[in-house]
């Protein structure tokens, strides 16, 4: 019996991060979250709410739209981030997967 559904949802924290080392894992779903942040899921089973900063680091990689962010494989480390004027440890998202935004067009045409 797949035992998935009695383990509950497992939120990663930074020494989550930092028992292992960095981690790889897939984004299964984006939700909206508590507090009005994204929440992603990953292929082993445990979340991420995001802050800002990973937000951006994803919308870069991957487009504005949070579809195009499933089956995307990410690397998540412990670095820091300034939080109320003060740097403050954290876990931070890396894009692996390659970007699937599209390149935007050039009207200029070289001579």
């Amino acid at each position: 019996m797949h035992m998935g559904k009695y383990v509950g949802n497992v939120f990663l924290k930074v020494d989550d991060i930092k028992a292992s080392g960095a981690i790889r894992v897939k984004i299964t779903d984006v939700s909206e979250g508590r507090f009005g942040k994204p929440d992603l899921r990953f292929d082993d089973g445990t979340q991420l709410s995001l802050n800002t900063t990973n937000a951006r680091a994803l919308a870069r990689a991957y487009g504005l739209e949070s579809d195009d962010w499933i089956d995307k494989q990410i690397e998540l480390a412990v670095g820091e981030v300034e939080y109320e004027g003060k740097p403050q440890e954290a876990i931070l998202v890396k894009p692996v997967s390659p970007s699937s935004k599209k390149p935007e067009l050039d009207d200029e045409i070289p001579l």
